[in-house]
């Protein structure tokens, strides 16, 4: 044997992750999360990990299956993406072969058929679109009990319309508010649909988990004010913090850095059929107090107290 000094070094392993990502993926808080978490586990960027990003953006109906592609062939140890529209055209390639794991997708059935023993190679977190839709529509009411219909733009062919309404309706029914959907098909169609939105047609909004509410969330929550209707989002970028009255949603950043912890044990060795899909837990409350005054509506201190954050400017 040679002494210690004479061997050669065993070269670290660096770690490939590639990012499949949409529009709505840029800054968002579960990749946030994940990395921090992911380098306090001891994966440093430059180092021991290289991370690959193709982001469809706004197109992503016309790019995502070649990105998808582009990052099934580069032989990397991990996929991560936060879209069910983005990991559906990675599945769906007849060469599929990467491990991959989403974060609080809304609709997580449409991946993995068994989420207690995922049967092929992806797995993650989902988040309970009807679950939530329901919860927000209750808050709506609470901070507003006067309110009697409530609207939503909705999607037609986006794949959370149809769960997404479904729970709007069993919570506005068990409510005794009836609910005004305005349909469109196309994402920038919600542009031509804003003037409708007037206390004549309702006095509530709550926001569809789709590209037109996502894409054009300023424009929607300056006509909401504008209306003075009370509106709940379920982002926290694009909710309270910009207008809408309310936001309701899963912390995605928490959301990130238990999916970090999970993708450790994934890169371990851990197989894929022995991380069950979950859903988020951890959930952010936030209230805008300025939106709610110029509304007219005094929210109780019972409800601001619960609150995460309480926005007064």
């Amino acid at each position: 044997f040679y002494p210690a000094f004479f061997q050669k070094p065993v070269p670290q392993k660096v770690y490939k992750i590639g990012f499949l990502l949409v529009d709505k993926d840029v800054g968002n808080d579960n990749l946030n999360g994940f990395k921090s978490k992911f380098e306090a586990l001891g994966y440093k960027e430059g180092v021991n990990v290289e991370y690959i990003t193709r982001n469809a953006g706004k197109d992503r109906g016309a790019i995502l299956k070649r990105y998808a592609e582009e990052l099934n062939a580069m032989g990397l140890d991990l996929i991560i993406s936060s879209a069910t529209s983005a990991i559906i055209p990675l599945k769906q390639l007849p060469d599929f072969k990467t491990k991959t794991y989403f974060l609080a997708v809304g609709r997580p059935r449409d991946l993995v058929k068994n989420l207690q023993v995922p049967e092929g190679l992806i797995t993650g977190i989902g988040e309970g679109v009807i679950e939530f839709s329901g919860k927000r529509i209750e808050l709506l009411k609470e901070m507003a009990p006067s309110i009697k219909t409530v609207i939503s733009i909705v999607e037609n062919n986006h794949g959370n319309a149809k769960l997404f309404k479904e729970g709007v309706n069993k919570a506005a029914e068990s409510l005794g508010l009836k609910v005004v959907y305005i349909d469109i098909e196309k994402p920038e169609e919600i542009l031509q649909a804003l003037p409708k939105l007037t206390r004549d047609l309702g006095d509530a909004y709550i926001s569809c988990p789709c590209q037109s509410n996502e894409n054009y969330a300023k424009e929607l929550a300056a006509q909401l004010l504008k209306a003075k209707i009370v509106s709940i989002n379920a982002e926290v970028t694009i909710g309270a913090k910009i207008g809408f009255s309310a936001t309701y949603g899963d912390d995605r950043y928490k959301s990130g850095e238990y999916a970090a912890t999970k993708i450790n044990e994934i890169l371990k060795g851990t197989p894929i059929s022995r991380v069950p899909v979950e859903f988020a837990k951890d959930v952010i409350f936030e209230i805008n107090l300025k939106t709610a005054e110029a509304l007219g509506i005094k929210i109780p201190d019972s409800i601001l107290l619960r609150a995460n954050k309480v926005y007064r400017e």
